[in-house]
């Protein structure tokens, strides 16, 4: 009897492929074991993830597995059952998912190398070439050891250039070698050292003890829950260390996801120190020796817990008891790049595979996870006390200076007492586009089609999305007419009002085009403890470093231009993005935070300020259920890309019709251009799908796409407790 596999590869496919195991490899042909199996003209590393007897339909070819490269599978079919889903809850390719979950000794990288034939050459030098086989023919005699396509692609500016070499293989005019990149030797495991100062050390008081007895039992019983941890910082981490201490007794392990890198390192020195056992360090900016030695580690069984951001989902941590999300509110637990998935749901369906305990946490969840947590009595409210500094109200006034004349005296006072202050605005550059006075036409991205923004330091125009930039210009390119520009409203103007407000005294940005550099982030911040900088000013960036000191003076500006996204999250976001702010001021009867908006005070605003999270709770949860939005209802934002504008628009309404014809109770929103219109030379454009279930949605999708052949990219309303 001929046994089949069904392979999935690390390419943007959202299907498998259906191969015959040869009598020599089905010992090793396993769910989960990499393959090597023909592809198209060439061979492509891939993964079992299925088994089957069951003989193919009449009349189609099938090609046989080239090769098993393991001997047994690199991992479990509870974790391809955890991948699968992943795959299949976000539209994500199921064989990059498994690519990203392969330490670096086993993530083969192919190096490709593209060289010129004899035939080639000869045919270059009789000028029997077309004109892009020509350029492409030249470039490669220049490299007489070949050329990566990547090389070919810069410095012939080609954009099909798979398509043309693949063309001239098959001529015989170029050759194309694969060979496999050395993996990296194993580093030491990245690891802690010093304090922790995310109160690792700090006992769960008595009194709490009782709250985390339904979480203790389902750990001891080993069975697959979540529960939702709120509270203020120091009752969660404490709670979150009774639990990890309960979870990796004898061979259990831990995975503890949090939001930022600069988080991970403080929660691995103190477990180290308390508990006795090692523990790992796992993210994206690690180093693939660091990474290779992390790996090893938890497979020697020594380390015992892993701190990481999201892609620390994917690494081995068997058998594993609990996985827990801090700061489950925070918007980098999703991936927009293939392959995109939320590290939040990701966490649950990972826990659902393993048998293990999931638990969310935060002091100001987003609303979905609390409605739906509370909604399945499995929320748990920690006690202790929000800080509530005192509070100024600042009108902000249409033509009024950009640093009210309230909040310059409270800065002088703050000053001249040698107390540094905080001042938040969050909006990049100086001030917004110029426009024509003519024809009142912006200067727009010619990458992204979106309006650029002013930045004086630099004297550019600066797109936000793909950070092209260019000079600007005193004329409009459409009609010749004027250029104008609007009132500064950026905090490059800010820091310039500050400067001439306080001439001598040193103020200092924070911000994606400050912070962004090797090393400046660190400078500045660290310069900012010492108390050379005494006024630092921030975008919403700041508010995610931990290493930020608490100041006595904390001004934020201009909170409301927050609301102004086009999301139906856009007060949650108000909400959280002010109240991270807030924290930033010390507890004292010195301390002020000074709000400096324009009335009326939206609720999401005054809740945060105030530290009320139920308030605010309260009163978005009624505006969602009024409107259907999310956790009332589930959304679904669909974006189709494309070279071809005329073609993309058929396809566009092809699809639209094919949404309304499969979906019964879906309502469709679109086509429309897509807020960031072209992206790489591609245009997008953009459905939002409304739906009373996610199950209506998901049918529609998988009966209507399959007949678009498009780039696609998709981002789902997010549900974290969701069966």
């Amino acid at each position: 009897m001929t046994l089949y596999a069904r392979v999935v590869f690390p390419l943007p496919l959202d299907q498998s492929f259906l191969y015959a195991v040869p009598e020599k490899h089905r010992a090793a042909a396993r769910p989960g074991a990499r393959v090597v199996a023909p592809l198209g003209a060439r061979r492509q590393n891939g993964f079992i993830v299925a088994l089957t007897s069951e003989a193919p339909a009449a009349g189609l070819k099938i090609k046989e597995l080239a090769g098993v490269l393991d001997e047994r599978p690199f991992r479990d079919e509870r974790f391809l059952e955890f991948t699968g889903a992943l795959s299949e809850e976000f539209r994500a390719p199921w064989g990059e998912i498994l690519q990203a979950s392969l330490p670096p000794s086993l993530a083969a990288r192919m190096k490709i190398t593209v060289r010129l034939t004899g035939l080639g050459r000869e045919r270059l030098e009789t000028g029997a070439l077309g004109p892009r086989e020509k350029a492409l023919a030249a470039v490669l005699q220049a490299g007489p050891k070949g050329r990566s396509p990547l090389t070919l692609r810069r410095k012939t500016g080609g954009r099909e250039i798979s398509a043309l070499v693949a063309r001239m293989r098959k001529k015989g005019l170029v050759e194309v070698r694969e060979e496999a990149v050395r993996p990296p030797r194993a580093g030491g495991p990245e690891t802690g050292g010093g304090p922790s100062q995310l109160g690792l050390e700090f006992p769960v008081p008595a009194s709490d003890a009782g709250l985390l007895a339904e979480i203790e039992r389902a750990l001891d019983s080993r069975r697959f829950v979540g529960f939702y941890l709120f509270g203020p910082d120091d009752s969660r981490r404490s709670a979150y260390r009774t639990l990890i201490e309960r979870a990796t007794r004898g061979p259990g392990k831990a995975l503890y996801l949090v939001p930022e890198i600069a988080l991970t390192r403080e929660f691995v020195g103190s477990f180290e120190k308390e508990f006795g056992r090692s523990a790992v360090v796992f993210h994206g900016r690690m180093t693939e020796k660091q990474k290779e030695g992390a790996w090893r580690g938890l497979r020697s069984g020594r380390a015992a817990l892993v701190v990481g951001t999201r892609s620390a989902l994917f690494v081995e941590a068997s058998p594993l008891r609990l996985i827990i999300v801090d700061g489950e509110h925070e918007d980098s637990y999703f991936q927009r790049e293939s392959p995109s998935y939320d590290a939040r749901r990701g966490a649950w369906l990972r826990a659902r595979a393993a048998g293990a305990v999931v638990v969310f946490g935060s002091s100001r969840p987003t609303v979905e996870a609390y409605d739906e947590a509370r909604r399945l009595g499995v929320l748990v409210e920690l006690p202790g006390a929000a800080r509530r500094p005192r509070l100024t109200w600042v009108e902000q006034r249409r033509d009024g200076p950009l640093v009210s004349r309230g909040l310059e005296a409270k800065l002088r006072v703050s000053l001249k007492s040698g107390q540094p202050a905080v001042l938040f605005l969050n909006r990049r550059g100086y001030a917004s586009s110029p426009v024509c006075a003519g024809c009142g036409r912006a200067p727009r991205c010619p990458r992204c089609d979106i309006p650029l923004v002013y930045h004086k330091a630099e004297d550019r125009l600066v797109c936000h999305y793909c950070d092209y930039s260019t000079g600007v210009r005193s004329a409009c390119s459409g009609c010749g007419g004027r250029l104008s520009f609007s009132r500064p409203a950026g905090i490059q103007a800010l820091e310039e009002e500050l400067v001439r407000l306080f001439p001598g005294t040193r103020v200092a940005r924070f911000d994606t085009d400050t912070a962004s550099k090797a090393g400046e982030k660190e400078r500045i911040l660290d310069e900012f403890r010492r108390g050379r900088i005494p006024v630092l000013v921030g975008t919403q960036l700041l508010v995610h470093q931990p290493a930020v000191p608490q100041v006595g003076l904390v001004g934020i500006l201009r909170p409301e231009a927050l609301l102004g996204l086009s999301d139906y999250r856009a007060g949650q976001r108000t909400f959280q993005a002010v109240a991270a702010m807030t924290e930033l001021c010390r507890a004292g009867p010195d301390a002020e935070v000074v709000i400096q908006t324009a009335p009326p005070v939206h609720f999401s605003i005054q809740a945060a300020a105030e530290g009320d999270y139920r308030g605010f709770f309260e009163r978005e949860i009624a505006f969602r259920r009024l409107l259907s939005y999310p956790p009332a209802g589930s959304l679904a934002e669909v974006i189709l890309q494309g070279r071809d504008v005329r073609a993309l628009a058929g396809r566009s309404r092809r699809l639209a019709a094919l949404l309304k014809e499969h979906g019964p109770g879906l309502e469709v929103l679109g086509p429309a251009l897509a807020s960031a219109p072209r992206a790489r030379g591609l245009t997008g454009v953009q459905f939002i799908l409304k739906a009373a279930t996610r199950e209506t949605i998901d049918r529609a999708l998988r009966e209507s796409l399959p007949a678009v052949r498009l780039k696609k990219s998709f981002v789902f309303s997010y549900s974290p407790f969701r069966p």
